[in-house]
């Protein structure tokens, strides 16, 4: 397993730092693929999400969620791995291409992940194991192993998984002997981005923002935990969250973007952030900043009124969900929201109490 860095500053794993950049637009991106955005965020605010969707459809959304995770992994391990790095798998074999990836998944706060077994003989028998404790989310990783898969080998993979203990699993992709044709690739969302100017101050020594020394990376069980709250922290594209709604909507209907913001308010009435926690305007914008989910622009509290522009958004409609959540528990009222997306981009929220 390659040795974990973290730096001697502020705590931040190195890796981390090195491969994402930090905007001035109040976005994250790969340093490799400035195209590929990123968030910093709450692990149980997604995992949240999803089960308060589940909870309100009265369905499972776990096949949608594999998928469009494969197709977001796919197109970041493909950009992370040079071609010539490729081009030796195919002679040589996976192991050194599995090792990095599950290191890279470790600091990334996905988990105590290690391979566990792996056969690759070119033939239909052909699988790889990975053992996992304390899993970010297990359809977002079997999403992770498939997409993964795709990338190191060409070839087309379906994933299994088995609780073996209290959470601890163990995840099987099959690889099939046939070579992936026209690849599935991730269907582009169209994020803005504007020049922004929020300064996040950096840190003297690794060049991240100063703020990542609010986290504790636990190299050991795969975590990023915030130092005071305890809260768990990942690394993910946004694409894969706005891609499952899109996926869900298609399926389901045009009542999705209601089930969403709902979730997300449920999530946010229960208590897990504190209004406390960006109790300024500017305190907020660094906040988002630092997750790399957009740069605020205003926010205006009315008489029983809360309006919020941002620019360079993603995850809009649980965006949508987190302002009216705000606006409930800060005034103890049901809050109705009206939101758009302007050409420009921006997402506006404004929410009103219901009448």
């Amino acid at each position: 397993m390659p040795k974990v860095r973290l730096c001697s500053e502020c705590g931040a794993s190195r890796r981390i730092v090195r491969e994402h950049r930090w905007l001035s637009d109040g976005t994250i991106v790969q340093t490799k693929n400035p195209d590929h955005r990123m968030i910093f965020i709450e692990n149980e605010n997604i995992n949240g999400i999803f089960r308060n969707i589940e909870d309100i459809i009265c369905m499972p959304i776990e096949r949608i969620i594999v998928e469009a995770k494969r197709r977001a992994t796919f197109d970041f391990v493909d950009h992370i791995l040079p071609d010539v790095v490729k081009a030796v798998v195919q002679r040589v074999g996976v192991r050194p291409v599995i090792r990095n990836i599950t290191a890279l998944g470790k600091v990334m706060g996905y988990g105590n992940i290690e391979l566990a077994n792996l056969r690759r003989v070119r033939d239909e028998g052909d699988y790889v194991t990975i053992r996992t404790e304390g899993i970010y989310s297990l359809p977002l990783f079997c999403g992770d192993l498939a997409g993964s898969f795709n990338a190191i080998d060409r070839r087309e993979v379906a994933v299994s998984h088995r609780e073996v203990a209290p959470d601890v699993h163990e995840i099987t992709g099959h690889i099939s002997v046939h070579p992936m044709e026209l690849m599935d690739r991730l269907k582009p969302i169209p994020y803005t981005q504007k020049p922004g100017d929020i300064e996040l101050e950096k840190c003297p020594k690794c060049g991240g923002p100063k703020a990542l020394s609010d986290y504790r990376w636990d190299t050991e069980r795969g975590m990023i935990l915030h130092r005071e709250t305890g809260r768990r922290m990942v690394m993910l594209g946004p694409s894969t969250v706005d891609t499952i709604i899109e996926e869900l909507q298609g399926e389901l209907g045009e009542s999705i973007p209601e089930v969403v913001i709902e979730a997300q308010r449920r999530f946010v009435r229960s208590d897990f952030y504190s209004l406390d926690e960006a109790c300024t305007v500017e305190d907020f914008r660094r906040a988002l900043a630092l997750r790399g989910l957009g740069n605020l622009r205003e926010m205006e509290w009315g008489t029983d009124r809360l309006r919020l522009r941002l620019e360079n958004p993603c995850l809009f409609l649980p965006m949508v969900g987190l302002v009216l959540g705000i606006f409930e528990l800060a005034t103890g009222k049901e809050g109705r929201p009206e939101w758009e997306i302007r050409e420009d981009g921006d997402l506006v929220v404004e929410v009103t109490p219901k009448p």
